[in-house]
């Protein structure tokens, strides 16, 4: 019998978290899992967080790479390898943010294109909201194997990228 994979998402922010949940159930196009905003670059994990996990679980991180202090994601790692109930931590990095990932994933000149935002800065507001935001990233083309798989140019780098050990 195939064993059973728990994923754990941790991500930055609103707009991460609706759009990993696009990805994984409207797209199918990642592994299933429970998606919870938390700043992995400034928030440390404690035991607290982590408790109601699955024995077994993979965490993975998703983080912007647009500020450059590793110290504390480095910290949460080591942190979490040392649990006994954790099965791997997963870094995925968005080269430099989720909206230039999504422009590199789809055939858009500009953001505002995929949701029809006026402003860059109605664009997370118009994210969040979208209702169809699956069928919207299919007419932009979009390709997961252009998506998550870039290796940052900073700091980030010695993390690499397992962006695509959760894609299905």
């Amino acid at each position: 019998m195939k064993e059973r994979l728990y994923y754990q998402y941790y991500v930055e922010g609103e707009d991460e978290k609706k759009f990993l949940e696009v990805l994984k159930r409207d797209l199918q196009c990642i592994a299933s899992g429970k998606v919870e905003k938390f700043n992995v670059i400034q928030n440390k994990l404690t035991i607290t967080r982590i408790r109601p996990l699955r024995q077994g679980t993979i965490v993975a991180f998703v983080y912007d790479t647009d500020v450059e202090n590793i110290e504390i994601i480095q910290q949460n790692i080591e942190f979490l390898k040392a649990q006994s109930g954790i099965k791997d931590v997963l870094c995925i990095p968005q080269v430099k943010n989720l909206e230039e990932e999504i422009l590199r994933a789809c055939k858009i000149r500009n953001i505002g294109e995929l949701t029809h935002s006026c402003t860059k800065k109605d664009y997370k507001r118009d994210l969040i909201s979208c209702g169809n935001l699956g069928s919207r990233l299919e007419k932009c083309g979009f390709d997961i194997s252009k998506f998550w798989n870039s290796i940052p140019e900073n700091k980030f780098y010695v993390f690499g990228n397992d962006g695509a050990k959760i894609k299905i």
